[in-house]
This record gives C-alpha cells, structure tokens and sequence, in this order.
C-alpha cells in the first residue's frame, strides 16, 4: 500500500486490484509498492464517483454516521459531506505534491474559504469522528518515512473468501517523524489490493488496525466492500461501506479538484443531491 488514501480513486487501499495471476515468484517489497501504485492509477484513471457511508462507535458507547460522496482521478481526490445534514456542504480535498506528499484541504460552509490542513496536528487530526486520520485519507508516500521488506506469504479469510497474501514490514527511517514506528501490510498476491494493516507504537504496542472485512467485484476486479478501521488506544472502530461505484460519463474535469472552486462545488452535478 504505497499510499495509505481513502479518497483517491478510493486508491490502492480500497479498490486496487491487478487482473491476472500472481508471480511465480514473489517480488521485492518495492516491487509490491510499485505494483499497487500502477493499478490504483489505471483504475482512477478512468475517473471514479463513489458513495461511502462510515458507521463510527465509540468507548464510551456512543456512535456516530455520515455519508460522503466521492471524486476521484489520478492524483486527485474530492470528498463531499452527504449526511448529516448538520455538516452537509463541507468538502475535503487532496491533491498529490510533486515531492510523494498529498496536500489536503478542508472547506466549511460556515466560513467559506478552503482551509489547507499543513500541521501534523490538522493532518492527523480524526476525519469526520472517525477512526482514520485526514492524512490517512489524504494519502502519501510511505517509502518517504518507512524502509519496506518483504517477510513471507499467507493466507486470509475475507468474508467467505479465502486470499494469498503477501505480508509487508515497513520500518520507520531514523528521523521520520511518524506516530507507527512499525507497520505491518498484508496485500493479496493476486489483485494487489490492500487486505489488512496494522501499526504499532514506539513501545512495539499494535495502536491500530485497518482491514477489508468484504471483497466485492467491480469491472472484473476485487474491490473493497466493506472496510474496518480500529484505534485500539481510544477503543473506537469505524466500519467504511460501499454503497455505489460507477465511472462518469466523461473525464472529471481538474477544475473540480481546484481549492478556490470549492465553495461553488455543485454536489447534484455528480449524484449527491441537491
């Protein structure tokens, strides 16, 4: 998972997926990166509009819901807040920086402008009460602040699928300022679609997971359907659901994508109501 996103094409994290069987042999870790990067890519490639619902619980047993609708092309991509309807109009924007970062954006009706999220604190900040992170969502290069090894293969079960598996190490390099000093990728040898991940703390304590709890087909490839994420330190989960995924009738155009556009962002043009 070269680029740990939500948004983008909902990436390599949540829709990548190579068609083809696996290598007789198993590629380097870097080769898997690469590999997941150039599908998430094609597939964003053709544009992507998505509806996405997070169902969020909490320790102290409260919940919380909100729908997004989302854009997406390579290197771009647009959230739109669907529900409730209290939050409604907001919009989060990400778009990939020449140096492997993703700038990220957050507009609120209430104030009118854009807001570019650049602290660690804004980027890491909880996305919409959930338990994954605006920078999470955003996506970046994790080869930046991460060394990747590859450290064998398994098995997985997805619902009533079993998967191959490739099991990734990725380790922090000296100086990255990063929370996970060590994270652990599970990616399926076939599809290269991200199947599970887990990060551990400077403690070597596992602080949070994120898995596909269902794989669903899309345009004759394996795609997330349903996705848990989990902050172990918070006790709190949130379960991400796919509700609608279709191509638009024509290329998304880059305008769309542009901060100073989106407060005139038009949500019925693209099927999130009016």
């Amino acid at each position: 998972m070269a680029r740990w996103r939500i948004g983008s094409a909902l990436a390599a994290l949540l829709i990548g997926g190579l068609v083809g069987s696996a290598a007789a042999q198993a590629p380097t870790a870097d080769e898997i990166l690469d590999r997941m990067d150039a599908e998430s890519d094609r597939l964003a490639a053709g544009g992507m509009i998505s509806v996405v619902r997070f169902e969020n619980e909490y320790g102290d047993g409260t919940t919380s819901s909100n729908r997004f609708g989302s854009l997406s092309k390579p290197g771009k991509s647009l959230l739109y807040f669907i529900e409730p309807e209290d939050v409604r109009g907001t919009v989060f924007l990400s778009v990939d920086a020449e140096d492997g970062a993703a700038r990220l954006w957050l507009y609120l009706p209430l104030l009118g402008i854009p807001k570019e999220l650049v602290s660690e604190e804004e980027r890491g900040g909880s996305f919409a009460g959930s338990s994954i992170s605006y920078e999470q969502i955003g996506g970046d290069d994790v080869r930046a602040d991460y060394d990747a090894t590859f450290s064998g293969e398994e098995t997985l079960k997805i619902g009533e699928q079993v998967r191959p598996a490739y099991r990734l190490e990725l380790r922090a390099k000296e100086g990255a300022d990063v929370d996970a000093v060590r994270v652990v990728l599970w990616v399926d040898a076939e599809f290269y679609t991200m199947l599970r991940m887990e990060s551990y703390n400077d403690l070597g304590a596992l602080d949070s997971t994120m898995s596909v709890a269902r794989l669903d087909e899309f345009e004759g490839r394996r795609v997330a359907g349903v996705m848990v994420a989990e902050d172990l330190g918070d006790d709190a989960r949130t379960t991400v659901s796919f509700e609608d995924r279709r191509r638009p009738d024509g290329e998304i155009p880059d305008a769309v994508f542009a901060p100073e556009n989106l407060a005139s962002f038009d949500p019925a043009a693209w099927g999130f109501g009016p």
